[in-house]
């Protein structure tokens, strides 16, 4: 996940946090269920089916409109997060800088992009797990958090994921333990270390969910970096290709009108000691 590093700074991107593409797929299915199903039977009806029922008619009309808006607001977020929501970790300076798509305090408002900047003395870690069972298997994700505290205080001001949806929690302790060794002694600290490649194109969407598989010379990088377990999920999670493919297809679209993180000048400069 590192996209820059050098003696001063520590660029890690946080795009594969989240599951871009999902908000056009699930609106598509929404859609076409409403569109093939639901309209052309009210139409056929007459609207006869609230007839029997006023009370079922208007609980289902409250549905399907809340369904609707959940759908353009989980469309709207796929289209216009930015591509990445990079956190730059600056030695010289001694603070972090946060590329944030801040979610807005009323519902309906528009999410916003803020730069956050915060000291690195004041940054704690956490490591949180999401479990649950979904009818067929016990899903089980990782994310690491970083806690933003008052200065010489525990009380808590801030939250900001540093990563998630991840399967192991070893590798954000990896991730966390690479990052403060950075800030303590810079790069040579933190041997091995490879910045990612970027790729933008329909290849690369289509195995976005699925990089073990992908032809690409990032898709060889992936590969030479999975460890045992990585295999053996890599085992499990194929079998959903199902979903991945139609997943990876609507990635292209979304990738391709989400805008490009804007870095103000002076918090660009700064945030990389230029």
């Amino acid at each position: 996940d590192v996209t820059a590093v050098d003696e001063n700074y520590l660029e890690i991107s946080r795009e594969s946090s989240f599951m871009r593409g999902g908000g056009i797929l699930f609106a598509i299915m929404l859609f076409s269920v409403y569109g093939w199903n639901l309209v052309p039977d009210i139409f056929r009806s007459g609207f006869s089916w609230f007839q029997p029922s006023l009370l079922i008619g208007i609980l289902s009309l409250c549905v399907a409109t809340a369904s609707i808006i959940l759908t353009l607001k989980l469309l709207y977020l796929d289209l216009r997060l930015p591509r990445d929501t990079p956190i730059r970790f600056n030695r010289k300076t001694q603070k972090i800088y946060v590329y944030e798509f801040v979610k807005p305090k009323y519902w309906f408002q528009l999410w916003r992009t803020e730069i956050k900047v915060h000291d690195w003395n004041c940054i704690e870690a956490e490591l949180i797990k999401i479990a649950g069972y979904t009818g067929k298997a016990y899903v089980v994700r990782h994310e690491l958090l970083l806690v933003v505290c008052r200065p010489g205080t525990n009380e808590v001001v801030d939250r900001i994921s540093l990563k998630g949806l991840e399967p192991l929690d070893a590798i954000l302790a990896e991730m966390w333990a690479g990052v403060r060794r950075f800030m303590e002694g810079g790069p040579d600290a933190v041997p091995g270390i490879e910045t990612k490649v970027r790729e933008i194109g329909f290849l690369y969407s289509l195995f976005a969910y699925m990089p073990y598989l992908s032809p690409s010379e990032a898709g060889i990088r992936f590969r030479n970096s999975m460890r045992w377990y990585d295999w053996g999920l890599a085992c499990i999670t194929i079998w959903f290709f199902w979903l991945w493919f139609p997943l990876g297809i609507c990635h292209h679209f979304a990738i391709s009108c989400a805008p490009e993180p804007q870095w103000t000048a002076g918090i660009d400069a700064e945030s990389r000691s230029l």
